[in-house]
């Protein structure tokens, strides 16, 4: 039986709630002044936080290989449970965003848009994660393959110039949601889930190092960012998303390492805490932004017009509500589906004894 790694749950949750921040600190540093100090602060945060998409891949390359590194891969009852998994939710969230941008009048109804944008995850702008993620299962048994085939180390190395070039060189509409792009951080994600134990020793060994990294490459990157978006300063873009790349594989380090001492108290509440918000972490996912659309129009309404204090109440707003209610419904749809399997069970025993 393989060892479970408790850590990647509570990294999961880390980057759930992270992700949530991304798009709260976001709305500030698109309306304030450029030259305010606010300004320099919502940066520097908004960027600290923005390792979550890198993250989300690196998880699931991690846990696919995992699972099915001393096993066969069945490739249609694979993407059967994974699609599955996946796209039902996702379906229903991308009607729940046209339903709630039709009813504050910024879309008409029409079947062909809809259409459209659920092939193209382009109905809420955090949904192009769904994309990308799908293809990453498409191509599941291709990275399988190369990584029980060729040196791991060589196999990484090329998906590290792969993603290189990628973002280098090319450029089409929805870039962000090509596969190639991040295709680093899933083959890190199997990497690591070939040498958990050798490369945990290394993260822990030099732990504070990588800490300073963080603090210093956050930094950097909230510079960076301050300066071409705040200030309007020209900067390659090779070289923001070489930085934005760099920036995520530090990040990863780092809060594995957070995530692996939390995950060693394991009586503790953060850590009872996280392991909710992970099972939990999907639906937070993709219904933390129609939070945020609430939240935003109910201050709104309030005639609240501080830009930090409404960043203060919407943090306050959407995690105390969307982040509960996604573990509500969690819980519930677990206890839901672990009834239904007894009760099947309990009939096909009784039908056997019969």
């Amino acid at each position: 039986m393989k060892k479970r790694i408790d850590e990647v749950n509570i990294l999961r949750a880390i980057a759930c709630l992270a992700v949530v921040m991304v798009h709260i600190s976001a709305i500030p540093v698109s309306t304030l002044q450029s030259d305010s100090i606010h300004m320099k602060i919502f940066s520097l945060l908004n960027r600290s936080v923005k390792f979550t998409t890198p993250t989300f891949i690196f998880l699931s390359g991690l846990t696919l290989f995992y699972s099915y590194k001393d096993k066969r891969l069945h490739y249609f009852s694979f993407l059967k449970k994974r699609l599955s998994i996946t796209l039902i939710p996702y379906f229903v969230w991308t009607l729940i965003y046209y339903k709630y941008f039709i009813h504050e009048g910024y879309y008409v109804f029409s079947w062909s848009f809809l259409i459209e944008n659920i092939l193209l995850a382009d109905m809420s702008y955090h949904l192009y994660f769904i994309l990308t993620i799908l293809q990453f299962y498409l191509l599941f048994g291709v990275f399988l393959y190369a990584f029980k085939k060729f040196p791991s180390h060589f196999v990484l190395g090329t998906l590290f110039v792969i993603s290189l070039l990628t973002i280098k060189y090319v450029r089409f509409p929805y870039m962000d949601r090509f596969f190639a792009r991040h295709v680093f951080f899933f083959g890190l994600g199997c990497y690591a889930a070939m040498n958990i134990d050798m490369l945990r020793e290394k993260l822990l060994k030099y732990q504070y190092l990588i800490t300073a990294g963080y603090i210093g490459i956050s930094s950097y990157y909230g510079y960076q960012f301050y300066q071409y978006y705040g200030l309007g300063k020209p900067i390659k873009s090779f070289t923001i998303e070489l930085t934005w790349t760099i920036f995520c594989f530090i990040a990863i380090m780092f809060y594995y390492v957070v995530a692996y001492h939390i995950a060693n108290k394991q009586n503790s509440i953060l850590n009872k805490t996280l392991k909710k918000v992970a099972k939990a972490s999907y639906y937070v996912y993709l219904s933390h932004p129609l939070g945020i659309f609430l939240s935003e129009k109910f201050l709104t309404n309030a005639g609240m017009l501080s830009i930090t204090r409404r960043f203060l109440l919407n943090v306050i707003i959407v995690y105390g509500t969307v982040v509960p209610l996604a573990i509500l419904y969690t819980s519930l749809k677990g206890n839901l589906t672990q009834n239904y399997k007894s009760r099947k069970l309990k009939k096909t025993t009784l039908q056997a004894d019969l």
